[in-house]
């Protein structure tokens, strides 16, 4: 038995078993457990979603931190898609443990756009983190 705990970082974390048994009096028996994942570390914000309209600038900053418990070093920064959606990696100052992803992206045209940023890690806990990112760009006529 295992479990996927992507996500779950931080939180608990219950998964029920069903036991079949040949015990006349008891057939089945639900088995019960419960644990905390740990954090491997905290990205703020996880997902990134950028609203506009065309002809703007969008931009955001995601930090990571990597836990104490399980220190890590970021080795790089890929996109999964060839969108408009340019990704920054910029490395802790000395003696900080935070990095920094800033995004940016820029669309003339009403359309949506959307990425997955794959950070690259030394960690064996996490040899990769996902960073989803999507921007819409409203047509600029359009007012809310």
């Amino acid at each position: 038995m295992g479990f996927k705990t992507l996500g779950y970082g931080g939180k608990t974390m219950t998964k029920t078993i069903l036991v079949k048994t040949d015990d006349p009096q008891r057939r089945a028996l639900n088995l019960v457990v419960t644990g905390q994942v740990d954090r491997i570390a905290e990205i703020s914000p996880p997902s990134v979603y950028l609203n506009g309209k065309a002809g703007d600038t969008l931009e955001a900053v995601v930090t990571i931190t990597p836990s104490e418990k399980y220190a890590f070093s970021v080795l790089g920064l890929e996109k999964r898609n060839k969108s408009g959606i340019e990704a920054i990696l910029v490395q802790p100052e000395k003696g900080a443990r935070t990095w920094q992803i800033q995004i940016k992206c820029r669309s003339d045209k009403t359309e949506d756009l959307y990425d997955e940023l794959v950070l690259k890690t030394d960690s064996p806990h996490a040899p990769t983190i996902g960073i989803r990112v999507s921007a819409v760009f409203l047509d600029k006529k359009k007012t809310n």
